[in-house]
C-alpha cells in the first residue's frame, strides 16, 4: 500500500455561512497539499462528505484534526483502505456543492467527478452522497 484513502461524512455547524465554507475549502486545499493529501470535499448545505487520500500517516493525522474540528459534528468514517495510486491525484482538494434532494445530489456529484475515475469509486461516492441527502430529507 502506497496510499491510504478515507471517506467520512459529518454534519456542518448550523451557523455555517458561505464565507466559512470557502475558508474550509481554501484551508483544506492549501494545508492538505503540503501534507501530500488529495481528494474532494462535498457539501449539500447541511452535511459534508470528504474523500481524502495520501500517505497513511498524513491521512491519520488529518483525521484526528478533523475529529476535533468544531465546524462540524457527527464525524463518521464511511470507507477506508489502501491503494497503489490516487483517485484524485490532480485535485489538492476540490469542493463540490450538491443539491440536497437525493436524485439531484447524485446528478451533481457524478457530473463533477473526473471521467477517469473508476466506476466502482464513482458509485461508492454517489451512494454516500445519496445517504447524506437522505439525512437532509429524513
Amino acid at each position: 500500500m502506497q496510499f491510504k484513502y478515507l471517506a467520512y461524512t459529518s454534519l456542518a455547524a448550523l451557523d455555517m455561512d458561505e464565507q466559512q465554507l470557502i475558508a474550509i475549502h481554501d484551508s483544506a486545499r492549501d494545508l492538505n497539499g503540503l501534507d501530500g493529501i488529495t481528494g474532494l470535499l462535498i457539501h449539500n448545505g447541511t452535511h459534508f462528505l470528504q474523500w481524502i487520500e495520501g500517505p497513511p500517516q498524513a491521512v491519520d493525522d488529518l483525521v484526528e484534526r478533523l475529529r476535533r474540528d468544531p465546524r462540524h459534528s457527527g464525524f463518521e468514517v464511511r470507507d477506508e483502505g489502501g491503494a497503489e495510486e490516487r483517485m484524485f491525484g490532480h485535485w489538492s482538494m476540490n469542493l463540490v456543492r450538491v443539491r440536497s434532494q437525493v436524485l439531484l445530489a447524485r446528478e451533481d456529484v457524478t457530473q463533477a467527478l473526473p471521467e477517469a475515475l473508476p466506476p466502482a469509486i464513482r458509485d461508492r461516492i454517489a451512494a454516500m452522497v445519496e445517504r447524506i441527502s437522505e439525512d437532509v430529507a429524513g
